[in-house]
């Protein structure tokens, strides 16, 4: 029985070894991958003066041929006439108000405005976002070669090793992730703003305002790496010119693990504002893992109810349902007759013979 149970923890002991190397191997490698193009943003290459040349890289050919002149500004233009012909429509049954109606026209010629100049507003704002990021972001190689080395020495402890795996390998993943994927939504933005753009200054009441969040959205999301780039600069003032340097292999995986969690906290903030249907999106995958578990949990531990409450409520109200049963169970056991201990039993009705202060008593009957 001991051999099993060695056998056993070795067992345990290999696997998390194993899970902690494959994310120690992938912080790592995280770290020898990041570059100064990883927290770029994407601008057109053109053959002219800044943004007013004709861009020679995909897909910015086909956005300026799309944006200026293209089939998105006359849809965006005829919305945004439709939208005014409407509000004019509208005042044909007495229907709002005279400064509605030129806060109408006002909205209107700044929205078609926008949506004829917005390719060069919106490159323009990238190339600045560009240049911020250049002019913030620190060397990355001395940087993460200060970090690489960092992670060398092991930490013998099993607990904070798989902690500080788990936690630094899955944030510089995720950080990889969203600005990859902000690089995609830039392009996706740039493309449909003159319809949201359209929307928002043709001053109707619902869809002005859901054109006006789409529309702002946009900042955000273009100054991402920003808060990522000021992290790494901080870490690159602090520990790469050899100002602070910790002394024991603990604070070293402290300071080599918290840079991409910390990057990745503040990324992550700017995304959730940008883009809160996908931060929602992504968020909800991991509340539903925990909410199956929970299900499942309760259906083993407790009962068909407890399972329900979990599915409906979530794994913290299943939790106290599944205490209430059991302390409802023990009260049953300890008293078979139902009743509790704590009643007293000396006025309850009986087949005994009554004494003289009953009911007939009171009445003076006796």
């Amino acid at each position: 029985m001991v051999d099993l149970i060695d056998v056993v923890l070795e067992g345990i002991k290999a696997s998390i070894g194993w899970f902690v190397s494959q994310l120690m191997d992938g912080l790592r490698s995280g770290y020898r991958t990041l570059s100064e193009a990883m927290f770029g943003t994407p601008t057109p290459e053109t053959n002219g003066p800044f943004v007013f040349g004709d861009p020679t890289n995909q897909p910015w050919v086909e956005l300026q041929d799309t944006l200026v002149g293209g089939e998105i500004v006359l849809i965006a233009l005829l919305l945004l006439v439709m939208s005014v012909q409407g509000r004019h429509a509208i005042r044909v049954f007495n229907i709002g108000s005279t400064y509605e109606a030129r806060k109408t026209k006002k909205n209107a010629w700044t929205g078609a405005f926008l949506i004829v100049v917005w390719y060069w507003v919106g490159t323009l704002a990238l190339y600045l976002v560009d240049g911020f990021t250049i002019a913030l972001l620190p060397g990355i190689r001395p940087l993460t070669d200060v970090m690489i080395k960092f992670l060398r020495q092991s930490i013998t402890n099993p607990a904070l090793s798989l902690l500080f795996a788990l936690a630094g390998g899955i944030s510089m993943w995720a950080l990889q992730a969203l600005l990859y994927i902000r690089e995609i939504l830039l392009y996706v933005y740039l493309y449909g703003m003159p319809i949201a753009i359209a929307v928002a200054y043709g001053n109707v009441p619902v869809l002005s305002r859901i054109g006006h969040g789409f529309a702002k959205r946009f900042v955000p999301l273009a100054v991402l790496p920003l808060p990522a780039a000021i992290v790494f600069k901080g870490y690159d003032i602090v520990y790469s010119t050899g100002g602070l340097s910790p002394d024991t292999p603990f604070l070293q995986y402290l300071v080599a693990v918290s840079l991409p969690v910390v990057a990745l906290y503040a990324t992550w903030q700017t995304f959730k504002y940008a883009t809160p249907l996908t931060a929602k999106a992504l968020s909800g995958v991991t509340r539903g893992a925990a909410l199956v578990g929970g299900v499942a949990v309760g259906a083993y531990a407790g009962n068909a109810s407890v399972a329900t409450t979990a599915a409906r409520w979530g794994p913290k109200a299943a939790a106290g349902q599944a205490v209430a049963q059991k302390a409802a169970a023990r009260s049953e056991d300890s008293d078979g007759d139902g009743a509790p201990s704590y009643r007293r039993t000396e006025n309850d009705p009986s087949d005994t013979e009554s004494n003289d202060y009953g009911m007939d008593f009171d009445r003076g009957i006796h």
